[in-house]
């Protein structure tokens, strides 16, 4: 049966990872198995930037998909960007089978607030449901309530659901019973 993967990527609290995985499960109504890799992927790194480019990340993480891997989905502590953004939350391969999310910016620390884990947490499943969503062929949503919105900033990520509209979750529940089925 197969299974989506979370695998960290650098340091990522246990307790965060222990809910971000209870929560995906349930939420997503799949198996969900932690990968922990503490290594930092140096081909990835911008030194001018002092950041990580994150397609070049998930790029190095195809060639080494468990087998029974339906999604996997990179939680990292490193700041990440892409070549004409700044920086990214997250990104994902469009009806792909890899994504990632940094919870570097998501941290209330990144904004010198005192440390709230369960605000983090709540971030990071935000973030996570999103970039899997888009691994599942899901754009981004007009509903600002959607998960699957476009977050600029980490206001835009507070504001929204931790869960996907009516629209999104038909869209999504259609294409795990094709992908379960073989129809992909």
């Amino acid at each position: 049966m197969k299974r989506i993967y979370v695998r960290t990527i650098g340091s990522v609290q246990s307790n965060i990872c222990d809910g971000l995985i209870s929560v995906l499960g349930d939420l997503l109504q799949r198996r969900v198995k932690l990968i922990r890799d503490t290594g930092h992927p140096s081909l990835a790194f911008e030194p001018k930037r002092n950041q990580y480019y994150a397609r070049t990340i998930i790029e190095t993480l195809f060639h080494i998909l468990p087998e029974d891997c339906e999604k996997m989905v990179c939680v990292t502590d490193l700041d990440l960007c892409t070549p004409i953004l700044t920086f990214v939350y997250g990104e994902a391969q469009l009806d792909g089978k890899i994504a990632i999310v940094s919870t570097n910016r998501l941290k209330q620390e990144f904004y010198n607030l005192p440390k709230n884990d369960n605000l983090l947490l709540r971030r990071l499943i935000k973030e996570c449901l999103h970039e899997l969503g888009h691994c599942y062929g899901l754009v981004h949503c007009s509903s600002k309530y959607c998960v699957m919105h476009f977050s600029s900033n980490i206001i835009n990520i507070d504001n929204k659901q931790c869960h996907y509209c009516v629209r999104c979750q038909d869209y999504f529940m259609a294409r795990t019973r094709k992908e379960e089925h073989g129809q992909e």
